[in-house]
């Protein structure tokens, strides 16, 4: 029993020894924060809200970078990762992320950083090239179009059949999904569907008799236009 207890003695002392060189670090930190660039310029091309949040792009390649310090870390000292995992048991992050695929992209550089820091840079480069086509390509269908609803107020007298041409000119797909008639007001909701930039092709409705206000609202309920 003192024997094993010895050996186990022993191989902690060996796995607590291993250290990475100042190469090794540097060239894995480099190499975290590279990948973690493709990232952010993806995350650039296919972000889905409004306004682009630079904050929290500006934590993608942080996030990636941060990881790999901890796993090199972990991975070099035993006695430190029982640690570290007593330490972040304790932590609670509260911050909330509302768009699931902004909680993929952090998921996507933490994943970075664990694959880089356990010195598995290849996989990390290959599945982050793969997964950032991957989004460019799913973003491209058609049926991953962005959902809109367009309301078009109306004063007075107007003619329906050329609204709803000019609308078909703007979006191949449209649905009328609410038509509300006062005295002298009347207002047309559309469910619309496009790619980005389409919201300023819509200068046309303004322009048509009676139409007096156009509004283009994403179904998150923020203002596009």
């Amino acid at each position: 029993m003192t024997m094993l207890f010895l050996s186990i003695i022993d191989v902690l002392g060996e796995l607590e020894s291993l250290e990475l060189s100042i190469p090794e670090i540097i060239l894995n930190l480099l190499i975290a924060l590279l990948v973690s660039l493709w990232v952010l310029w993806i995350y650039k091309l296919s972000y889905q809200t409004t306004v682009y949040n630079k904050s929290f792009s500006m934590t993608l390649p942080i996030s990636a970078l941060v990881t790999t310090m901890v796993i090199m870390a972990v991975s070099t000292n035993v006695l430190l990762s029982l640690g570290m995992v007593g330490a972040l048991s304790i932590v609670r992050f509260r911050t909330a992320i509302k768009n699931p695929l902004d909680t993929i992209f952090m998921f996507w550089a933490i994943g970075i950083g664990i694959t880089v820091g356990a010195n598995s840079s290849v996989l990390a480069i290959i599945g982050s090239i793969v997964i950032g086509l991957s989004i460019l390509f799913v973003q491209t269908l058609e049926i991953f179009t962005t959902p809109y609803i367009l309301i078009v107020s109306i004063n007075g007298e107007y003619d329906e059949m050329l609204i709803m041409d000019e609308v078909k000119k703007i979006y191949a797909k449209y649905q009328v999904r609410n038509k509300s008639i006062e005295k002298d007001h009347t207002e047309l909701t559309f469910e619309v569907r496009g790619k980005k930039g389409m919201e300023k092709h819509i200068d046309p409705l303004k322009t048509l008799p009676g139409v007096s206000q156009v509004l283009l609202l994403s179904y998150r309920g923020d203002y596009v236009l």
